[in-house]
């Protein structure tokens, strides 16, 4: 019995001919360009799975001028809050068909401004960035770029929206996210309220912050320096911030933070320390984490709408890369939602 020999490098020649078709009827199949009878691309799919064919996406971005990718750049790994923008830039990018690059540029402005560099040489057809502050740097990258390109920083202060911006923004109020935050915790009488911050030079922590400030000033009160905790947006920080409050002679009645994960450190600060939440000190944090509704108590939090966030950043790219979306640049702005929980009132039967 003679065995069959399998062609150690397919082409699509050998499709064709495996499928009974012309190499032109694969081309377009490969591309997705016109129509193809779902039964004669079920043949095609049929042989390139038998032969073990795998596309040469060198080769066809050369002849499209697309490379079939979007890259989508955050700055933090560790934080749950960019697990939902990635879930719904991903779901966005699989139903139109192409791939995602994802890119860690742990919010350093060297590795954002590479990343677009990348993007300049069309490493993709789109680009999806979260940064953490925006600078003349990042505009002179941007001003060479030809490809779909949206920004993202959780912040309203970053430029977008004008005539001659070559980028789409889409982001979030956070400073009123934080407004509402200390409002709520002034309504329930606490007049000295800790506050971690993040990283002092980073716009999107800067909003926040005067977000907590506007908050006293409306309410008559005073903002008090020693009761603001700056460092990085970990969770060991948040540990440290409220050990630091624990210290304190007159330690503050409750604490807001400037994320969930900064919150969370707080949590186990307290509870290490034998303070109850909300009893003794109550806490709210801000980006509304699938961890803030299960731990106990359960994180009172600002919801800043990551998912939607994501889903729009992304159906921005493709509204681009399509011509559906056309001249000048879009600046959408979400509004931020607080979600009151367990840690921040004390119920009363």
């Amino acid at each position: 019995m003679t065995n069959k020999i399998r062609t150690p490098n397919p082409t699509i020649y050998d499709i064709a001919k495996a499928a009974g078709v012309s190499p032109g009827t694969v081309s377009r199949t490969l591309n997705n360009i016109g129509y193809i009878k779902d039964e004669t691309r079920q043949k095609i799919e049929k042989a390139m799975k038998d032969l073990k064919y795998i596309p040469n996406r060198a080769a066809r971005t050369l002849k499209t001028k697309k490379t079939g990718l979007v890259m989508m750049a955050i700055p933090d790994t560790d934080n749950p809050f960019y697990v939902d923008m990635v879930k719904a830039v991903q779901d966005v990018v699989k139903y139109n068909g192409y791939s995602m690059i994802l890119y860690y540029t742990e919010g350093k402005k060297s590795d954002e401004i590479k990343v677009l560099k990348m993007l300049h040489e069309h490493y993709a057809d789109g680009l999806i960035l979260i940064n953490l502050s925006f600078s003349k740097e990042h505009l002179k990258e941007i001003e060479r770029i030809n490809c779909p390109l949206v920004l993202s920083s959780m912040c309203v202060s970053t430029i977008g929206g004008r005539e001659e911006d070559r980028f789409d923004y889409v982001g979030v109020d956070t400073r009123k996210g934080m407004y509402l935050a200390v409002k709520h915790l002034i309504m329930q009488g606490h007049t000295s309220i800790g506050y971690i911050g993040g990283v002092k030079e980073l716009e999107v922590f800067t909003e926040r912050y005067e977000g907590y400030c506007s908050a006293f000033i409306e309410s008559g009160l005073k903002v008090r320096e020693d009761l603001v905790f700056w460092k990085n947006y970990s969770e060991t920080t948040g540990y440290e911030a409220s050990k630091y409050f624990i210290s304190m002679k007159e330690r503050p009645t409750a604490v807001c933070a400037a994320n969930d994960m900064l919150a969370l450190g707080a949590l186990r600060a307290f509870e290490d320390s034998g303070i109850k939440v909300p009893e003794d000190v109550a806490l709210v944090g801000m980006d509304n984490i699938d961890t803030a509704s299960r731990v106990k108590p359960k994180l009172t939090t600002v919801s800043i709408a990551q998912s939607e966030i994501g889903r729009t950043a992304a159906e921005l790219i493709y509204k681009r890369l399509n011509g559906d979306e056309k001249g000048q640049s879009k600046k959408i702005i979400f509004e931020p939602r607080l979600i009151v929980r367990d840690s921040s009132i004390i119920f009363t039967g």
